[in-house]
């Protein structure tokens, strides 16, 4: 995503720009860059803090319009008329902004997009026409990534996915793991995340994309209570798995439903056949949901 601020001085030819924070990617966002047209861009204003739903180098594989960023950080003492100088600055040939019902810009939102017309036509722009997306719901509640983070906290992938309209998924390096599982339970990939908002503990029906394949996968996030206690994001890959996956290779794991609590079982006989039986579930969860949402890329 290539930052707004660079095309200062050499501008940018469109004529329509969807504005947001774009840090889930969800439903919502993606109908307002519907509204676009094919003479449009994205400009991401949004925190470059961790945890995310959806890290700002992830945000362009959802849309195929052309995305731009603009660090909240660097405008948040901006009044709201300086942030539009600077929008038509940049894009001089804007005649459309499209927002979402509650945008809000300048210091401390002080201003909503109803004072938007009055602002622009003080600065000489008569003929910018506003679009004001409303708000977008599933099953009655309003799609904000907010609620997708509490959603995905809680282990509510299901109403999370929903609202993404698509798998929450993470990303991560493969990490050295126990060892354990290939010995004396089921042989699992450990990776380190570190940019993704982390499900609620437990074990979850997942698909893991490696190498470009995807992989039917059980999957657990939490404390190795049963062994040493210790952290971990590990997923087991239900299907054949003939290739020797090394460390440092990327891995993304998407999660489709959650299956049950992270659990201590007094010795790894007990653990190995609950794992039997998490298998199972999530083999049959997976078959169900292959075509549930768009490829995933």
């Amino acid at each position: 995503m290539k930052s707004f601020l660079s095309f200062a001085n050499s501008k940018l030819p469109y004529t329509a720009i969807a504005i947001g924070k774009f840090d889930g990617m969800h439903k919502a966002h993606l109908k307002l860059l519907g509204l676009l047209g094919n003479d449009g861009c994205a400009l991401s204003i949004a925190s470059i803090k961790p945890p995310f739903v959806t890290p700002p180098s992830q945000r362009e594989k959802y849309t195929t319009m052309p995305f731009y960023r603009l660090r909240f950080e660097s405008i948040k003492s901006w009044d709201s008329l300086e942030f539009l100088k600077l929008l038509f600055f940049i894009v001089p040939h804007l005649n459309k902004i499209i927002v979402g019902y509650d945008f809000c810009f300048g210091k401390n939102r002080m201003n909503s997009v109803s004072d938007m017309q009055i602002l622009l036509e003080s600065m000489g722009k008569h003929n910018v026409e506003i679009l004001e997306l409303e708000s977008q719901k599933h099953n009655g509640t309003p799609i904000h990534t907010s609620i997708i983070k509490e959603l995905i906290k809680y282990g509510d992938i299901v109403s999370a996915n929903a609202m993404l309209c698509r798998f929450y998924s993470i990303k991560g390096r493969v990490i050295n793991g126990q060892g354990l599982g290939r010995k004396a339970l089921y042989p699992t990939i450990n990776i380190k995340n570190i940019l993704y908002l982390t499900p609620k503990h437990g074990v979850y029906a997942t698909f893991t994309l490696y190498n470009n394949r995807i992989y039917k996968s059980v999957s657990f996030i939490g404390n190795r209570l049963s062994t040493d206690n210790r952290f971990c994001i590990e997923t087991h890959i239900i299907d054949n798995f003939p290739l020797q996956v090394h460390k440092n290779e990327m891995i993304e794991i998407f999660f489709v439903e959650r299956l049950r609590n992270n659990q201590k079982f007094t010795n790894l006989a007990l653990l190995k056949q609950q794992i039997t039986q998490d298998i199972v579930h999530a083999n049959a969860i997976l078959e169900a949901s292959c075509n549930l949402y768009p490829k995933i890329p």
